[in-house]
């Protein structure tokens, strides 16, 4: 009897346990599973396996919905001390060529120093010889244009108070054979040297002239007056000079050529009446063009030239040298000009054609 309680009681139980599963997967008004239709499957006792869900099918007149925005990406945040820190690459030089890549160059030859010792060493002498002859240059000692003195052998010089005192035993030693030295300029001017220069240099083995400084502003005669009034007797002394060159504003504007053609006609009359010799014209290049040639083409010609050989024809002596300087006078830093004789021709040619006896 009580074995048969027992039963019923665990029939019981097991109905309830039945029922209760069947409530959780049963639903309620169509009593099956939820999604799954009844009587599909095997195995799975009174329901069968679960069907898949039915897609919703969308109706035709229905605009399709946008795709909402997708929520913004959070980046969790990081601790600095969990960020591993940055290790530099290493460099694993690359494997050895075995004959399968490009054949390798030869090393290049390096530059020898020997031959950059001598590159420089040249460069530094050629540098040291120019900055010679540009120092003897303006010196004076070094004239491009300086004739030969086997081929001009007589040579003198034309000199002013700029120079100083001179001591003219040493100055007669400058192988020049003789020497002007200036007496006047203009109506008035009187060099300072002149008197102590003509005296001094007649005492030594030299040729010695006088010569004057043409002013293109004064008178001719009265020019011609003063130089005479200051020199005086010349005899035995070279033939008077005069000297017509640019200077002053007259470098830039040359005065009319026919109002000083007629100042220097009157000079030269004059002169030539008193000393019965005609005188020495000196001048330059753009002087010969505008107020000599060919007016005064009779009288002896003392060109300037520093550049090359005259192209005048027709001239007794050439100055090609205005920056010598040797020892002998006071001023050591002045300079004074040089000039030759005529090309060929000797000491006696030139006594003869400009010494006043």
């Amino acid at each position: 009897m009580n074995a048969m309680n027992e039963q019923k009681k665990n029939f019981k139980l097991n109905e309830e346990a039945k029922h209760k599963i069947n409530d959780e997967y049963v639903n309620p008004t169509h009593g099956a599973p939820q999604g799954y239709p009844q009587g599909q499957g095997s195995g799975h006792g009174q329901y069968g396996r679960p069907a898949r869900p039915v897609r919703p099918v969308r109706p035709t007149n229905q605009p399709r919905p946008a795709n909402p925005a997708p929520p913004p990406r959070r980046v969790p945040l990081r601790d600095p001390q969990c960020i591993p820190a940055y290790v530099e690459p290493q460099y694993y030089p690359p494997e050895e060529d075995y004959g399968y890549g490009e054949e390798p160059q030869p090393p290049k030859k390096k530059k020898h120093r020997l031959r950059k010792l001598m590159v420089g060493l040249t460069i530094l002498s050629v540098f040291v010889i120019l900055l010679n002859i540009a120092f003897f240059f303006y010196r004076g000692q070094i004239w491009f244009n300086e004739p030969r003195k086997r081929d001009y052998p007589v040579r003198g010089a034309a000199i002013d108070q700029s120079l100083g005192k001179i001591n003219w035993e040493i100055m007669s030693q400058q192988t020049i054979s003789f020497v002007y030295v200036r007496a006047t300029k203009g109506t008035s001017f009187v060099d300072e040297q002149y008197e102590q220069n003509r005296k001094n240099a007649r005492k030594q083995d030299l040729l010695v002239g006088c010569w004057h400084e043409f002013d293109f502003r004064t008178d001719g005669q009265k020019q011609a007056e003063h130089f005479i009034e200051e020199c005086g007797d010349m005899h035995g002394m070279l033939r008077p000079m005069v000297k017509l060159t640019k200077y002053g504003v007259y470098n830039l504007k040359m005065k009319d050529a026919e109002a000083v053609r007629d100042n220097l006609t009157a000079f030269l009359d004059t002169l030539e009446d008193y000393y019965g010799r005609k005188p020495v014209i000196m001048c330059d290049a753009a002087c010969y063009k505008k107020y000599v040639l060919p007016y005064f083409s009779k009288y002896t010609l003392w060109t300037i030239d520093h550049f090359g050989k005259p192209d005048e024809e027709g001239w007794a002596m050439w100055e090609f040298n205005p920056r010598v300087r040797t020892e002998g006078y006071e001023n050591s830093k002045e300079y004074f000009a040089m000039s030759v004789y005529r090309e060929g021709k000797e000491l006696d040619n030139f006594k003869k054609n400009l010494l006043m006896i």
